[in-house]
């Protein structure tokens, strides 16, 4: 995930520049763009197979956020989005030269957050702002999904496989309902047009009554466009 974050920075550095936003002034930036999301220390122990550990999940990210242009290098910001978090587990198949064994696949943690990001934004050129800040975010919903399947081979390389179970729900309960983060960015704008890639770095614990350690992971990368008030 920072491999794919640093990738946007160097893109977007790249660009050229343009008009430098007035100190001053207030505007308001719709957002859309997509999550890469993980949980961090997160596995799921797999009967006779082994351990499936936790993968990127890739989900909707949108919201708006207000900017307020206090010098002509730095501008703070406040905003509201939602985004889909958790993330997706590694599938494990048929072991052939064990005798039994699950097939583990299809898994995944779904979670949905309302961030309310507060950055600062320094302008390292007329168009290209770095940010940093903190973001409280708030659950609105975790469900789980998993599929396992036993199977049983004969030795001789084939394989009987039982019914494939399938196992969703709720599980809302099992996190914690607040989660803090710190949001590091950087974002271009050309003709109003921002292009945002952001990375947030999960403070807190995801999970409640011990049932885990494990941390958010965010990269959204998002498009928006800038109404100057």
């Amino acid at each position: 995930m920072r491999r794919l974050f640093l990738l946007c920075l160097f893109v977007l550095t790249l660009f050229g520049a343009q008009a430098q936003p007035k100190w001053g002034t207030w505007s308001v930036v719709p957002h859309v763009g997509v999550s890469f999301a993980n949980l961090t220390n997160d596995a799921i122990n797999v009967p006779y197979n082994g351990t499936s550990h936790s993968q990127t999940r890739i989900g909707f990210s949108g919201g708006a956020d207000v900017y307020y242009q206090l010098t002509d290098k730095l501008a703070l910001s406040g905003g509201v989005a939602y985004t889909q978090a958790g993330c997706n587990f590694k599938d494990i198949p048929a072991d052939l030269n064990a005798k039994h064994g699950t097939v583990f696949h299809n898994a995944y943690f779904n979670l949905g957050y309302v961030d309310v990001p507060l950055l600062a934004h320094i302008y390292i050129s007329k168009d290209l702002a770095l940010s940093i800040g903190c973001q409280p975010s708030f659950l609105t919903k975790a469900t789980s999904h998993t599929e396992m399947q036993d199977y049983e081979t004969d030795g001789k390389g084939g394989i009987k496989y039982d019914k494939n179970e399938v196992s969703e729900g709720d599980v809302k309960h099992w996190y914690k309902k607040t989660a803090f983060a710190i949001p590091v960015g950087i974002s271009y704008e050309y003709e109003n047009v921002m292009l945002t890639a952001r990375y947030n770095f999960g403070l807190s614990n995801v999970y409640g009554h011990d049932l885990g350690d494990s941390k958010n992971r965010i990269i959204t990368v998002s498009v928006g466009y800038k109404f100057n008030l």
